[in-house]
């Protein structure tokens, strides 16, 4: 009989008692602080590689980003707060560092960003990481003295910020002066590590603060605040944190996601790209920073809508040589990077007017380019700039080939129907309309023009002789 089940079995007991010992809990509590630290040891992220045409800042690196946890720490039981509703606090922190600026800004805003940026993950000691965040207004115009009275050195100013730290904790004072505490660390930390402090009593302080002032600050100072490109779904301010995740996400390298539950995801054409499921973590940590799918804003639809419209006849033939413009850059910038940077249909890579859309783009674009006095000219510009601001490397991502059919259906119910946006070369192939007026109110009208053979019901039926 094999001894190795048995040394595993010693080898858990021994470190569930060392866990007890050293961090005073119970056994449960030290099981789960084990299991929890086994979890994190199993994932294993690759380095984060950026696409070689596209630019990200802060905090993404190939060291690490902001989804990937603190080194050598271990998760809490619940480190996304599943079990509780979101909990704000707030207090005053005082700091000193040098009074300098460069083209970046202010070491003050700078070390600003900093305590922002060190709020992705808290620490608690003896428990594991969690997730939080933080908005941080200031500095005050008003600087709350050290209580140390140590006037700032030569060369460093002292500023008071407001921290206004977000999580997801249990709704007890225990636990919300246990946050304080790790907030304060966390924010401590960050600006020690930036600048030690220059003399004994200017260590950055934490002060209490009234909830009315803290009001007043924060109507009156802008908050900076995490990036979009650090939110993580769960600090959702409403909802179940589960339906906190978006449905839909495209990640940087142009590749459509969709959510299956407990904020797991699927790729799209999973199987082909030989991707496998991977939590929101995992996701945006390999192949981040990650934009949410969404419609367009109605000011952007109005706008399209109106482009669409001043085209009259020639909307249709303009759109395609938009999107044909757009897809011909976008895969130039593929095939330098070796990789996808770009896409038309990430947001619905496997819906049937995606590939609709593409089979068009592709065999009609080229010969509208060299027929120009079929375009449009401004609308060309309008409609190409929104349709590079849906599907670039941004917040949100804007599915191209269900939105298109809505804002042109749209213009065409409006506008004199499907013959109003169309050329005489365009109005008679139905693929296209079927396409574009897919969601109009309006009957579909029956293709005209020379060469366009009738449909069955169309003829007359044939008469005895």
């Amino acid at each position: 009989m094999s001894k190795k089940p048995r040394r595993d079995r010693h080898w858990h007991n021994r470190e569930i008692k060392r866990i007890k010992r050293e961090r005073k809990i119970s056994h449960t509590a030290a099981l789960r602080v084990l299991e929890a630290e086994q979890a994190a040891a199993e994932i294993s992220l690759p380095a984060w590689v950026r696409p070689k045409t596209v630019y990200v800042n802060d905090g993404w690196s190939p060291q690490g980003t902001p989804f990937t946890p603190p080194a050598g720490v271990a998760p809490m039981a619940d480190p996304y707060g599943h079990a509780y509703e979101m909990s704000a606090a707030a207090y005053l922190l005082t700091f000193t560092v040098p009074d300098q600026e460069d083209f970046y800004g202010t070491e003050v805003s700078k070390t600003i960003d900093a305590i922002v940026h060190a709020h992705r993950f808290l620490v608690r000691p003896q428990a594991g990481w969690y997730r939080a965040a933080a908005q941080v207004h200031g500095p005050i115009p008003v600087t709350m003295p050290l209580t140390s009275d140590a006037p700032p050195s030569s060369g460093h100013v002292t500023a008071t910020v407001l921290v206004v730290p977000v999580a997801r904790i249990a709704p007890t004072m225990e636990a919300l002066k246990a946050f304080l505490h790790d907030s304060f660390t966390a924010a401590a930390t960050a600006i020690l590590q930036r600048h030690p402090a220059p003399a004994p009593g200017l260590e950055p302080e934490q002060l209490p603060v009234d909830p009315g002032m803290a009001e007043q600050i924060q109507e009156r100072l802008q908050p900076r605040t995490t990036s979009w490109m650090h939110l993580h779904p769960t600090l959702a301010a409403e909802g179940p944190v589960y339906e906190t995740y978006p449905e839909r996400v495209v990640d940087i390298r142009a590749r459509g996601w969709r959510h299956t539950g407990k904020g797991r995801y699927t790729a799209d054409l999973a199987e082909q790209r030989g991707l496998e499921p991977r939590t929101y973590d995992e996701l945006a940590a390999i192949d981040g920073p990650l934009s949410v799918v969404r419609p367009p804003g109605e000011p952007d639809a109005a706008q399209f809508v109106e482009a669409l419209t001043a085209a009259g006849t020639k909307a249709a033939a303009t759109l395609l040589l938009a999107l044909y413009q757009l897809a011909a850059h976008y895969r130039q910038w593929s095939q330098e990077a070796d990789e996808p940077t770009g896409s038309l249909t990430a947001g619905a890579e496997e819906a049937q007017d995606s590939a609709t859309m593409m089979d068009l783009v592709w065999s009609q674009g080229e010969q509208l380019a060299e027929q120009r006095d079929r375009i449009d000219t401004e609308a060309l510009t309008v409609l190409k700039e929104e349709l590079e601001y849906w599907t670039g490397t941004s917040q949100h991502y804007t599915e191209v080939a269900g939105n298109l059919a809505v804002l042109f259906s749209r213009a065409a119910d409006a506008h004199g129907g499907w013959s109003a946006l169309t050329d005489p070369d365009l109005r008679k192939m139905e693929k296209l309309q079927a396409w574009l007026m897919s969601q109009a109110k309006a009957p579909r009208e029956a293709p005209t023009g020379p060469g366009v053979p009738r449909r069955p019901w169309e003829t007359e039926p044939n008469l005895p002789t």
